[in-house]
């Protein structure tokens, strides 16, 4: 029984660090190019919790949304 609890608890850690993320890449996006469009948030919450983290340091040097999230 233990191990499907901890199971479940790891996944939940996983999932909020997603959501973490998530929150942050957007804010930092809309901070540098305004609101984002349904295409951009689709694309944005399909992305893994460590691409999202690799995708808040490219946001420094993107020349334009379409360049980011390509």
């Amino acid at each position: 029984m233990r191990p499907v609890f901890e199971k479940s608890r790891e996944e939940g850690r996983q999932e909020g660090r997603a959501e973490g993320e998530l929150a942050v890449v957007r804010r930092l996006i809309e901070k540098r190019f305004g609101s984002l469009p349904d295409w951009a948030s689709g694309k944005l919450v399909a992305l893994s919790a460590a691409e999202l983290e690799d995708l808040s340091v490219r946001v420094l040097d993107a020349r334009s949304l379409e360049d980011l999230l390509r």
